[in-house]
C-alpha cells in the first residue's frame, strides 16, 4: 500500500539559497522513497536547479509559484525583486500547496520551508501539519537573529554610553551565549534596525520568536564545525535542531574528472599547468562586488607580487582594471565571467581563496584544503570571516576591511608564501578531516539526517 504521506518543499528562490535546500529534498526523497515531495519555487528558479526533470526521483513533483514581479519588469534591483516575491509569497505558496494536493491526491502531511518564509509556520499550523525549516547561511548568523533584541539594546547601550563606536565595535560579545568568539562589528546593522524598509532583515529579526514553534530547525552546517556553546544555546532554544552538513560540498571531495569535462571556460585546464599551492582564486559570489578602486587595487597587488591568478570576474567591471593590466599579466593569470568553484578549489594548483564568505564558499575552500583571504560583504559574511580568522585559523582577513594594494600583498604573501600560511593549510586539512568523519558512515550528519527522515516519515 503506498504511503499517504506528503511533504511540500517551500524554497526561497534567491541567489546561493535554492541549491542547498534542492540537494536536500534529492537526499530525501531517495531516502524515503514512499513518501510523496512537491518542491515549490520560481519558474526561474526551478529552470536553474531541475533542467532535466526525467532525472529527479519519481517521488518528485515541481510546481511553481508566482515570482511577484509585475508584468514586464526585467531590470529591478535583486532587494526589490526579493521584496516584491515575498509580498506575494504567503498566497502564492498556498495555491502552489493547492495544487500539489490536486495532483498528487495526496493532502500534505509536512511543510518544509526555507527558514526566511515564515509565513509557512502559520500555512503548517492551519494545516494541522508539522513545519520543519532549513537555514541555509550559518548557525552563528542563526544566533544573532535570535538575540537580536539582546543585540539591539547592547548597541544602544554603548553608542548611547559615550562609548567609542569603534571601541564598541571591538568588543567580544560575551554576555549573549555561544557568540563569545564575535564583535558587534561582524553583526549586520540592518537587523539590528527596528523599522528596515527591507523585507528580509525584517523577516530576519522574527526568527527568535518563530523558529522555536517549529517541529526542527534543520541546519546546512556541521555540529563539529560551530563552538559547542553556540550549538547548545540553540538546541535550548529550539525544540529538536539537526545538522545536516554544507549541501553543496562533499566531504571529502570526490576526485576531479579529466579537465576538459564541463569546464567551458578553460579554468581548469589552466591551472593543470600551474604548480601546487601557487594560484589565488578570486570570487565574491553572485552579487556581492568590491568597488572599483578596490578591483583595481586587487589587480595591482596581484601584478605586484607576481601571483598567479584566476579571476572569476563580471564582465562589466572589467573597466576598472589598471590600464594596460590585461596585457601585463596575460601569462600569469586568467579572468572568466564564471568558473567550476568546487573544482577550482579542490584544484592542486589552488593556494588560496579570496572571499566574500558566504557560507557554502567557505566550505567549499575547507573541502579543497585552502586557507582564505577574506573580504566579506554583507549578512553573515562578516561572521563567517571571524569564524574562518579566530574560530578555525585558516586564513586572514584583509587591512582595515577594505581592499588596498599594501594590504592585499601581505594577505597573498602571507597565505601562499609565508610561514603562517603553512600553518593555515595544516589546519585547514585537520579541519576537513573532521567533517570527513561527521559526513561519513556513523557520523553525526548521517545520525541527524535519519533523525530528519523519520520526522517526515511519521508525520
Amino acid at each position: 500500500m503506498a504511503s499517504e504521506k506528503h511533504v511540500a518543499v517551500l524554497a526561497f528562490p534567491f541567489t546561493s539559497h535554492p541549491p542547498p535546500l534542492a540537494n536536500l529534498l534529492r537526499k530525501l526523497a531517495e531516502a524515503a522513497p514512499d513518501v510523496r515531495f512537491s518542491f515549490l519555487s520560481t519558474a526561474k528558479s526551478n529552470g536553474d536547479l531541475f533542467p532535466s526533470r526525467a532525472e529527479l526521483p519519481p517521488n518528485v513533483g515541481i510546481y511553481e509559484v508566482d515570482d511577484g514581479l509585475p508584468a514586464g519588469a526585467t531590470k529591478l534591483h535583486p532587494r526589490e525583486q526579493v521584496d516584491a516575491f515575498l509580498k506575494r509569497a504567503p498566497e502564492s505558496f498556498r495555491a502552489a500547496i493547492d495544487a500539489a494536493e490536486r495532483e498528487a491526491g495526496k493532502k500534505v502531511s509536512c511543510l518544509l520551508s526555507h527558514a526566511f518564509l515564515v509565513f509557512a509556520c502559520e500555512i503548517a499550523e492551519q494545516m494541522g501539519v508539522p513545519w520543519v525549516t532549513f537555514w541555509v547561511p550559518s548557525p552563528c548568523f542563526l544566533s544573532a537573529c535570535i538575540h537580536v533584541e539582546v543585540l539591539g539594546r547592547l548597541r544602544c547601550g554603548t553608542s548611547c554610553g559615550g562609548v567609542a563606536e569603534a571601541e564598541a565595535d571591538d568588543k567580544a560579545l560575551e554576555m549573549v551565549p555561544g557568540l563569545s568568539l564575535f564583535r558587534m562589528s561582524d553583526i549586520p546593522d540592518e537587523i539590528l534596525q527596528e523599522q528596515n524598509p527591507r523585507m528580509v532583515p525584517n523577516l530576519l529579526r522574527q526568527m527568535g520568536n518563530v523558529l522555536p514553534r517549529a517541529t526542527a530547525v534543520v541546519v546546512n552546517s556541521f555540529e563539529e564545525a560551530n563552538p559547542a556553546p553556540l550549538v547548545a544555546d540553540l538546541k535550548s532554544k529550539l525544540k529538536i535542531l539537526l545538522h545536516v552538513g554544507c549541501l553543496t560540498v562533499q566531504f571529502p571531495p570526490p576526485s576531479l574528472p579529466p579537465s576538459a569535462a564541463s569546464d567551458h571556460t578553460g579554468c581548469l585546464a589552466w591551472l593543470d599547468a600551474r604548480d601546487p599551492r601557487t594560484v589565488a582564486y578570486i570570487c565574491f559570489g553572485t552579487i556581492a562586488m568590491p568597488s572599483p578602486g578596490e578591483v583595481a587595487a586587487l589587480a595591482e597587488a596581484l601584478e605586484s607580487t607576481g601571483t598567479p591568478f584566476l579571476w572569476s570576474l563580471k564582465e562589466h567591471m572589467m573597466v576598472h582594471m589598471p590600464e594596460g593590466f590585461l596585457e601585463r599579466t596575460g601569462a600569469q593569470g586568467k579572468i572568466v565571467p564564471w568558473a567550476p568553484q568546487s573544482r577550482v578549489l579542490s584544484h592542486p594548483a589552488c593556494g588560496a581563496y579570496v572571499t566574500h564568505c558566504g557560507y557554502n564558499s567557505v566550505f567549499e575552500s575547507v573541502a579543497g584544503g585552502v586557507p582564505m583571504i577574506c573580504k566579506p560583504f554583507w549578512a553573515d559574511n562578516a561572521m563567517n570571516a571571524r569564524m574562518v580568522k579566530e574560530g578555525w585559523g585558516i586564513g586572514v582577513g584583509v587591512e582595515g576591511g577594505m581592499i588596498t594594494k599594501s594590504g592585499m600583498e601581505k594577505a597573498l604573501e602571507a597565505v601562499l608564501r609565508g610561514e603562517e600560511g603553512k600553518e593555515m593549510r595544516k589546519k585547514v586539512g585537520e579541519l576537513r578531516a573532521r567533517l570527513a568523519e561527521a559526513a561519513g558512515p556513523g557520523g553525526s550528519v548521517e545520525a541527524d539526517f535519519k533523525t530528519l527522515v523519520e520526522l517526515i516519515s511519521a508525520a
